[in-house]
């Protein structure tokens, strides 16, 4: 289906459409006349079509829109988009992450109680329910410059490959690097009350120098959601996905957008793609081309998590060990080994880690050049901040759960 809305003071009720397709073996062409004061005459059955819900679907989409542009443009453009989305979201009652939905069971006259809405205990679940469903706002518009500081964490990794832990409670950023033979595959978050599982595997470069570090990246990701069945495996050269037995495969050389049961996807070409899990996470992946001809280096991806305080208490990985915070404290800063990059002593999980101050690029706005990132980059494989040390998240296959 395709939907608009007229945009004319003249409230026009009848107007021409011409419809042209080219077909395999020929060609296909009708004309008419539309008049929207008929169509209740001649649907009378048919008003979930053709009245408010298509309404209700361009106000959908509308919104869809909206948000996607929200962190984009100018501090004006995206307040503008933001209060838009909003202002839709309230006028049709949609949830969306800028609204909330309250659910009101009415127990008689004078009495009713209210809760969220997927709270339902097992009893309830069983028994006949009459609700009332209210939406309202959950966002308050505050000053572009205080925005930084009600950002929510970002964890990603990206490059070589470097571990980042944006941690806004802690107004600072911790890194960490991780070493291991190519063809490595590492577990990077597992939740095992949502379904979720995300794994990624190591590619080398294409020629290693004698003597020199092997230089790693991940060129592969899969992302697991048990409960949806979805699997889906994302390369430098495609993008496959299965739900429920439904196969579909996207390539970077185009852009695309599938909006599924379960899960939404959106390819820009040669550049990124995002994840959306209904009811649930987001993840953006970022595809890095280098010169196909590169005697050394291949295209590699990072992995990105927005949303990462929707995932259960019990989510763990190589990120998702720190998608609930950490406690951290740094002592006052030292010379080190290098003049331009002090070092300094951190206290965490009971432990005293000598950390050196560093940059790691954030590409999530600038995804050819990247954004420059302070963080306290923790030495050997993350030795002491993670849980374990980094060979306990390897696991034997991209879709492997355990």
């Amino acid at each position: 289906m395709v939907a608009g809305r007229l945009n004319d003071l003249n409230e026009i009720d009848n107007f021409a459409f011409e419809v042209f397709a080219q077909g395999f073996d020929n060609n296909f062409e009708v004309k008419g006349q539309a008049n929207t004061q008929k169509w209740e005459t001649i649907f009378p059955d048919e008003e979930y079509i053709f009245g408010d819900f298509t309404e209700r679907l361009w106000a959908y989409l509308t919104i869809q829109e909206l948000l996607n542009k929200k962190d984009k443009g100018t501090p004006e453009e995206k307040g503008n988009a933001t209060n838009e989305a909003l202002s839709l979201s309230l006028k049709y009652n949609f949830v969306t992450p800028l609204t909330s939905m309250v659910v009101t069971k009415p127990e008689d006259e004078t009495r009713s109680d209210t809760f969220i809405a997927d709270k339902l205990t097992e009893e309830e679940r069983g028994k006949p329910q009459r609700y009332v469903i209210v939406v309202f706002a959950d966002y308050t518009p505050i000053q572009a410059s205080y925005a930084k500081s009600y950002a929510s964490p970002t964890y990603y990794v990206d490059g070589d490959p470097h571990f980042v832990l944006e941690l806004p409670d802690q107004n600072d950023t911790l890194c960490f690097n991780i070493d291991d033979k190519p063809g490595t595959i590492f577990n990077l978050v597992r939740d095992p009350r949502t379904g979720i599982v995300v794994n990624g595997q190591t590619i080398g470069d294409k020629k290693v120098i004698p003597g020199n570090k092997i230089n790693t990246y991940f060129g592969r990701f899969g992302i697991i959601h048990e409960k949806f069945g979805i699997r889906l495996m994302v390369s430098t050269k495609e993008i496959s996905v299965s739900e429920k037995g439904k196969q579909a495969k996207l390539f970077w050389t185009d852009t695309a957008t599938v909006k599924g049961t379960n899960m939404d996807l959106q390819v820009i070409k040669g550049r990124s793609l995002t994840v959306t899990l209904r009811n649930s996470v987001k993840f953006l992946i970022i595809l890095h081309k280098v010169w196909q001809k590169h005697p050394y280096h291949q295209d590699y991806l990072g992995f990105y998590t927005l949303d990462s305080h929707l995932f259960s208490s019990n989510v763990h990985g190589l990120l998702g060990q720190f998608y609930h915070g950490l406690q951290f404290e740094v002592s006052e800063p030292f010379p080190g080994k290098d003049p331009n990059k002090p070092d300094a002593v951190m206290f965490v999980k009971g432990k005293e880690l000598v950390v050196t101050r560093g940059w790691q690029r954030d590409f999530r706005q600038d995804m050819k050049n990247g954004e420059n990132v302070p963080c306290w980059f923790i030495h050997n494989n993350g030795n002491g901040l993670l849980d374990g040390v980094h060979t306990d998240y390897i696991v034997p296959g991209l879709f492997k759960t355990i």
